[in-house]
């Protein structure tokens, strides 16, 4: 009984240690962010095409065009996230060197 109150105890402390995150971690994110809408697109509007006769490739085309449209602007609302946490963070700390 105390080696599984041990165990708890020790996966409590370990739960409460703050994450640290990595520039790993986003960088594989914009890949994503990128690659899934068009992706999507596509698979997408090859579905609707081989539904409908004579569409040819024009569903799968458009939704490619969307698709690289919605990656491209989810990159920019990430990278531009990303740079307003760099400026607030600089801010605190160069607020912290002065005091």
């Amino acid at each position: 009984m105390q080696k599984f109150k041990n165990f708890m105890t020790s996966l409590e402390t370990k739960s409460k240690k703050p994450k640290k995150s990595t520039g790993s971690v986003s960088l594989t994110t914009l890949g994503w962010e990128l690659a899934l809408p068009i992706f999507g697109g596509v698979l997408l509007g090859y579905h609707i095409d081989s539904k409908m006769p004579g569409s040819g490739y024009t569903y799968t085309f458009l939704l490619l065009i969307i698709g690289i449209f919605v990656g491209y602007y989810n990159l920019y609302k990430y990278i531009r996230l990303e740079l307003l946490r760099t400026k607030l963070s600089n801010r605190k700390f160069k607020k912290g060197e002065h005091s």
